[in-house]
């Protein structure tokens, strides 16, 4: 009987390594946006924080009042531009779960074609074993009938 062999194989491999590497994009870009996200909250909470901190003051210096002023505009700023960042994430990642979903495709299709030529060939040997059995058992048969 001979050995079950998969004629597509390198190519399953090769679409297994593609999905493998369009995981690890995706898994970046999650990355990203987590640390953008991150970035973002860590940025409100320290507005938040200046904020309260100058309430709390009981005499405010126009240098302290410019000083806030500034950190609040580069506070603004920052969370504009975070947000535009995070949109290009958005779409990026929308691409990349798009690669992984065709990458996905193409690896189980040739993981089924596999599995239905496993099959096949299973059934193959099954009926080649089911014949040798019947070929012994009729040359028994027949040293018995020919011995007694």
């Amino acid at each position: 009987m001979k050995k079950f062999r998969f004629s597509l194989e390198k190519l399953l491999h090769y679409r297994q390594a593609r999905l493998a590497v369009e995981q690890a994009r995706l898994d970046r870009i999650l990355a990203e946006q987590r640390a953008l996200a991150e970035r973002r909250a860590a940025l409100e909470r320290e507005e938040r924080l200046v904020m309260e901190n100058l309430r709390r003051l009981p005499v405010l210096t126009s240098s302290e009042l410019e000083a806030a002023a500034s950190f609040r505009r580069f506070a603004r700023s920052e969370a504009v531009r975070l947000l535009s960042l995070e949109g290009e994430l958005v779409s990026r990642l929308e691409r990349q779960r798009q690669a992984v979903v065709e990458a996905r495709r193409g690896v189980e299709a040739l993981e089924q074609l596999r599995a239905r030529k496993h099959e096949s060939w299973r059934r193959e040997v099954d009926r080649e074993l089911e014949n040798q059995v019947a070929e012994l058992v009729v040359a028994r048969w027949k040293r018995g009938e020919e011995a007694g």
